[in-house]
């Protein structure tokens, strides 16, 4: 290997222990609670800024090509920084905001668009002519040197940790308690990751030897993928579409679609004159794909239905982005086959050239306010309620908290402010989203929950209202997230002249009715079985609870004591 394509190792291994304990910084913050750890957007960004800059640089730096790497590097790197305090933003108010799900959305469109962006940035530097070939050369070099890489680490930390184990298990802990310091553990395996990329990207002949393997694996089942999807195909005339949509047909579509379009680009790699199959297996090949547009077709229709049924979701987004990405590719490959025919390559290797670009922008628009799938998902949401598509009562309010983040948040506050008056339940059930509920907690203050109480006559008596609280508070918090009415029916129960109380909660999928009754000026409670459970009951009873039409009726059979044991004739 000549030394112009040599990576310069004392560089590589300086930024290793940079982002080694740039890490550490980090990571210490969150253990240690200080800043940046209570300023998630502060914090997104500096762990996109110390995971984009050392893998880009690591990958791409090589001898007499530093600084035009930089170039392009460094601007990369803080545009990273600058999506990432967006996306930490969006968990904000972080006692409130859940960012599990935004938390992986980010890593995985970032670790796209770092995977495109080095391969276009090894291309520039190298002064070839691009081509997709060279840019699938560059793509599998740096994804199998980079999970060797980490491999190596982690072989690396599991011999670590042998050797600590094995000085503790003679009571010699100091190599134990120094491998599992932070302080050690960070700047070690971040060099051990520095180290490997080193041996890797100096063994790239054998890199490329396992992807002409790969491309030799896949070559056999690009046939059998085309022949099962030209099948299926050809049996949806039979069946309809009925059927696939009742098992999340555009899903699998979209799969089938993107595992050939994968495996084209895998075996159609090298000079566009040069075919890997025999010219009638070549023609069976590109007819397949030219068929991939009516896959795009069926999976529209199907997105577009659900989307119409049901208004937009997060799943719902990806889904149409990732529908449109690969239409696109379809639809290119299918003009370069109507073109040229067996000769389509020529067209394939522009279109993957180009293509690369535009999901590069995609990844990075996807976390950018441009392209905020939580706020198009708010928006779309709020307009069926607004529409009356869908009541008050079934409106998802725990998807806003789970999977919206700072957007849903938002927007459940504004619910409730509108429904302040006219829906004291709903705003009980946000607030009790919101709560915390190891402290026992409900989100809602006595005086909030009391007045979302409907009583059929009268007043709450205080002491009542307080011992209702403090039994809700005690009890399961979560199921006030399922809360739909709440009510409170006085009635004589064992006719003594002193009222008892009916509490009766509504939920999504249940209901529970509890007797509030006096004993020594302490309010005690008693359950109700539920054995009415079918629909025409419910209606019935809730009917009824409105209206405050309920009467006590004496059982047909006294119960009957034994040795203290009450039994119960039905």
């Amino acid at each position: 290997m000549s030394e112009k394509t040599q990576s310069p190792a004392k560089l590589l291994i300086l930024i290793s222990l940079i982002q080694g304990f740039i890490l550490l910084f980090l990571h210490q913050a969150i253990e240690l609670k200080f800043w940046p750890n209570s300023s998630p957007q502060w914090l997104f960004s500096f762990y996109s800024m110390a995971f984009v800059g050392p893998i880009m640089l690591l990958l791409g730096l090589k001898t007499n090509q530093e600084v035009a790497v930089v170039k392009w590097a460094l601007p990369f790197t803080i545009i990273a920084g600058l999506l990432g305090y967006y996306v930490g933003y969006q968990s904000t108010p972080i006692a409130h905001v859940k960012y599990d799900a935004l938390l992986f959305a980010f890593i995985t469109t970032m670790g796209i668009a770092v995977f495109k962006a080095l391969i276009y940035v090894q291309q520039f530097v190298s002064g070839e002519k691009f081509s997709y070939s060279h840019l699938f050369r560059w793509s599998w070099r740096n994804f199998l040197t980079l999970v060797l890489a980490l491999l190596f680490a982690a072989c690396f930390w599991g011999v670590l940790m042998l050797w600590a184990g094995l000085f503790k298990a003679i009571k010699i802990n100091f190599f134990y308690d120094l491998f599992t310091e932070c302080w050690f553990y960070y700047p070690a395996v971040a060099l051990a990751n520095g180290f490997g990329v080193i041996i890797f990207r100096n063994l790239s002949q054998v890199i490329d030897t396992i992807t002409r393997l790969q491309q030799a694996l896949m070559k056999f089942l690009l046939v059998i993928l085309v022949l099962v999807s030209i099948l299926f195909l050809c049996t949806l005339p039979l069946t309809g579409l009925a059927p696939l949509w009742e098992s999340g047909g555009s899903g699998l579509i979209l799969w089938m679609q993107a595992i050939i379009l994968f495996f084209i680009n895998a075996v159609y790699q090298d000079d566009p004159d040069m075919r890997p199959y025999h010219l009638w297996l070549h023609r069976f090949i590109y007819c397949g794909a030219a068929l991939l547009p009516i896959y795009s077709a069926i999976s529209f229709y199907g997105l577009s239905l659900r989307v119409d049924q049901y208004g937009w979701s997060i799943e719902r987004c990806w889904a149409m982005l990732t529908w449109l990405l690969l239409a696109l590719f379809s639809i290119g490959y299918w003009v370069g086959i109507i073109r040229y025919r067996d000769n389509w390559l020529r067209q394939l290797s522009k279109v993957n050239v180009s293509m690369g670009l535009v999901v590069l922008a995609v990844m990075l628009l996807v976390n950018s306010p441009v392209l905020d799938f939580r706020k198009i998902v708010v928006n779309s949401q709020l307009q069926r309620l607004e529409n009356k598509k869908i009541l008050i009562d079934d409106f998802d309010i725990n998807y806003f908290r789970e999977h919206l983040a700072r957007p849903g948040y938002l927007a459940l506050e504004d619910l409730k402010a509108k429904y302040a008056k006219s829906n004291l339940e709903l705003v009980v059930r946000i607030n009790s989203l919101y709560s915390d509920k190891k402290n026992n907690a409900i989100g809602s203050s006595k005086q909030e929950f009391i007045a979302a109480v409907k009583i059929s006559s009268g007043v709450i008596p205080d002491d009542l209202a307080t011992a209702i609280y403090i039994n809700i508070s005690s009890k399961n918090k979560w199921e006030l997230e399922s809360i739909k009415r709440y009510y409170l029916m006085p009635l004589d129960m064992n006719s003594d002249g002193q009222l008892e109380y009916l509490f009766v909660k509504e939920m999504t999928n249940d209901t529970s009715i509890d007797l509030y009754f006096l004993e020594n000026a302490k309010w005690l409670t008693a359950g109700f079985s539920n054995s009415e459970k079918n629909q025409d009951f419910k209606s019935i009873f809730f009917d009824a609870v409105a209206a405050g039409k309920f009467e006590i009726a004496k059982p047909a059979w006294q119960d009957l004591m034994i040795g203290g044991y009450r039994l119960h004739a039905d």
